[in-house]
């Protein structure tokens, strides 16, 4: 049965499920099969009774607080019935998974759980890959037209994204092999890069400086003696990377006449630092990240206390979210969610160095960032496996130490 799991969970992490269900191999949405299989399973493979221990971890409080956040505000909430009963329905579902993903992280072997991790990220590599050069089945117009491609995960940026905590995760099974570490930094960045994804690039880019720094180990090993050293390897990985990519780039031009146009011919020139602009013209329109941000700040001062469950998901109010987790709290639920957001933050790294988990350290730096630029972090089910993997990692003294008590 744990391995009907750890397939599904794979499923989850790629996307795969997803682009199963678009050509029809699979006849219904995975929300409706697929979840409720693995919850079902996993009620069967692992009691109940054993996973209550994992409502101290602070990602569950958070996760429960939010459910309340968004059954109290769905009263006062002008959102549709359908988008409350969404919002509330994902709050709990993302609870649900939470729990019995960590379990499976944590009573599952080392070997099958590296072999989750891995596999989930070279199927959502090799999708990208596959879409990129020879294009995927054309279930979906939009997709179609885009230039830039996400594989199974369909948005760019959500499969930059996914792949960037999948790799991470993969980095801390190879943190002494350096061959094999260096096969995944490389195809993580090339790929990510392949999705034209700015905040993927940026995201990539903190995983290598924080990884560098600290040697690539799980503990944490900075200290003044190595930090010159570790900055002249860092210096000549990024020299490296970034002739690689710039090279790379030329190729994809060459033989891809549409990356020379456009928006995203904008934002390839700007990713390899030849664009004479900051932003490009997608940034400023209507719609655009800068724009929403303005909007969505304004509709936030305008009532601190938050505008009700579903407001920004809801399009009779807001034609597009938020693209911003903090404004997603904030504008939703009020201030007092959003100061909430950022006590489990902060929680997050005091954590890291209690335990000395490095890993942890650089995952919560890239929460942070991911915060900033994607408005339903946690609902993303690849998101939350890996905020299950790495709270699995940060907890396992703590779960043992309480078994040993009892």
């Amino acid at each position: 049965m744990k391995y009907i799991i750890a397939v599904l969970i794979i499923l989850f992490a790629s996307f795969a499920d997803i682009f199963l269900y678009r050509i029809d191999i699979i006849p219904v949405p995975p929300a409706e099969f697929l979840i409720p299989l693995f919850l079902v399973l996993a009620i069967l493979k692992y009691p109940p009774v054993k996973v209550l221990d994992i409502f101290q971890t602070h990602s569950s409080k958070f996760f429960i607080a939010v459910l309340l956040f968004a059954i109290v505000y769905s009263a006062f909430s002008m959102a549709s019935q359908d988008v409350l009963l969404e919002e509330i329905v994902l709050s709990l579902f993302t609870i649900l998974l939470y729990l019995f993903l960590v379990q499976f992280f944590r009573t599952e072997s080392n070997k099958l759980t590296f072999m989750v991790v891995f596999l989930s990220f070279i199927i959502l590599a090799g999708s990208v890959w596959y879409d990129f050069f020879i294009g995927l089945p054309k279930y979906d117009v939009k997709l179609v037209d885009l230039v830039r491609k996400g594989g199974f995960g369909e948005n760019p940026n959500q499969a930059a994204s996914s792949m960037k905590f999948l790799a991470l995760g993969i980095l801390v099974f190879l943190h002494r092999l350096k061959t094999k570490r260096l096969l995944i930094i490389v195809l993580m960045v090339v790929t990510v890069f392949l999705t034209m994804s700015r905040s993927g690039i940026v995201s990539v880019i903190l995983i290598l400086i924080f990884g560098a720094v600290n040697n690539w180990d799980t503990k944490f090993k900075v200290n003044p003696s190595k930090l010159f050293t570790s900055f002249f390897k860092l210096a000549f990985l990024f020299a490296g990377l970034y002739v690689g990519l710039v090279f790379f780039a030329g190729v994809i031009k060459e033989n891809f006449p549409a990356f020379t146009r456009g928006a995203a011919g904008e934002r390839l020139d700007l990713l390899i630092g030849e664009s004479d602009q900051n932003f490009t013209s997608e940034d400023v329109q209507f719609g655009g990240r800068g724009a929403l941000l303005i909007k969505y700040w304004n509709d936030f001062k305008d009532k601190p206390m938050g505008h009700g469950t579903g407001y920004s998901s809801d399009k009779k109010f807001n034609s597009l979210s938020t693209h911003n987790y903090y404004l997603y709290l904030a504008v939703n639920f009020g201030v007092l969610a959003l100061i909430l957001y950022l006590l489990y933050i902060v929680y997050g790294f005091k954590l890291s160095f209690k335990h000395d988990q490095f890993y942890y350290l650089i995952f919560i730096i890239l929460i942070v960032f991911e915060g900033l630029v994607t408005s339903r972090i946690y609902f993303n089910r690849s998101m939350l496996i890996a905020v299950a993997f790495f709270d699995s990692l940060l907890y396992a003294n703590i779960f043992l130490s309480n078994k040993k008590s009892v």
